[in-house]
């Protein structure tokens, strides 16, 4: 293998377009083989030899990701080590916690399953946030277009000052496109920006409640289940779970890791997994779910409980988060309807006051 060595560049060009589903791909792939009892190494050879056409395309991106692969592990890394250029970190952390597994075919399948069901949860959340926003900025737009440019070349037929009844909804867009769109542009802008700044910075003081609010839920839920298949993926390795949490912790963001370190130092205490959750006090990941963890964790079968409790955990979120988008979906629709209402009645009653000035 080491004959079709790619160059920087190459390898570069290779990770921007070794996305999600080639990844995925390319695990259930080692699944598959090594569950026949074939090694690692000679998994990758025969994937290679897949995807590189039998050597005719030795470019093409999975071919260049396995041939560096084998490189690494020829070298002498682990499995783990060797994909870590390649794939988050969040991967290489449970690759290199089951690679020596006697099972792990089963393992990498499970994992398979488990970033599925994240990726879905982070489609229903980015299409859920898209098309409110979509709608939003089209009936804005709308409401600015008729401020700045229908009323005033309506208001020499009839001052504005008589525009009452539905046609005060008129003269409240003429107001708004005047004065107000851009001071509330400008708002929404940094209100979404400190928002999203937050979210991964903001740890205490209030944090607990403003979880409870719909974006900052929604983050809840999401990290949480993160960690959870990261934990459960990690145990399942023969870790321990102080060990998967002390391993996850150095890895990730501030909020998540407050909350681990305050779960490491309840578990340094004597606390089982679940019960350190709970005790923390933030309702992080979940308060029934970690009331569920303090029971199980006194079990022989913790790793397998881990496993499902965090598959079950990804359908519930999944649910809770389809379920917050309806809401918003149905929020952002009754704000159109309301708006092209106002309009259309605007215009009808504006109609009727012309006339009736006329006559």
């Amino acid at each position: 293998m080491a004959k079709y060595g790619h160059s920087a560049f190459e390898k570069k060009f290779a990770k921007m377009f070794f996305g999600f589903d080639k990844r995925l791909k390319f695990y259930q792939q080692m699944g598959a083989l090594t569950r026949t009892g074939m090694p690692k190494t000679d998994a990758l050879q025969m994937i290679y030899i897949v995807a590189s056409k039998e050597g005719k395309k030795k470019n093409e991106t999975l071919a260049v990701v396995v041939a560096d692969i084998i490189a690494g592990m020829v070298n002498g890394e682990g499995f783990g080590q060797a994909i870590k250029p390649w794939v988050p970190i969040d991967d290489v952390m449970v690759l290199e916690a089951i690679e020596s597994s006697d099972d792990f075919p089963r393992f990498i399948d499970e994992y398979c399953e488990m970033l599925v069901g994240k990726a879905k949860i982070m489609s229903t959340i980015k299409g859920g946030l898209t098309y409110p926003v979509v709608l939003l900025s089209a009936i804005y737009g709308l409401m600015f277009y008729f401020g700045k440019s229908v009323t005033p070349k309506i208001e020499p037929l009839l001052a504005m000052e008589y525009w009452v009844g539905p046609a005060a909804f008129l003269a409240f867009l003429n107001r708004f496109a005047e004065n107000l769109a851009f001071p509330i542009t400008m708002t929404i802008f940094i209100t979404l920006t400190l928002v999203i700044l937050s979210l991964k910075r903001w740890i205490r003081f209030g944090r607990v409640y403003a979880d409870k609010l719909p974006i900052y839920s929604t983050y809840r839920m999401y990290t949480g289940i993160s960690f959870m298949t990261s934990v459960a993926a990690l145990t399942q390795g023969g870790m321990p779970v102080i060990g998967a949490v002390e391993k996850v912790m150095p890895l990730s963001q501030p909020y998540v890791k407050y909350r681990l370190k305050l779960v490491y130092r309840h578990m340094l205490n004597g606390e089982n997994f679940g019960a350190a959750l709970y005790r923390t006090g933030t309702g992080w990941p979940d308060q029934e779910l970690n009331l569920s963890l303090k029971i199980f964790a006194e079990t022989a079968d913790l790793s397998q409980q881990l496993s499902r409790l965090a598959k079950d955990s990804l359908i519930t979120s999944q649910q809770k988060i389809e379920a917050s988008m309806g809401v918003l979906r149905s929020v952002t629709m009754c704000i159109v309807f309301a708006v092209i209402l106002g309009i259309v009645g605007g215009m009808y009653g504006l109609q009727d006051l012309i006339a009736q000035k006329l006559q």
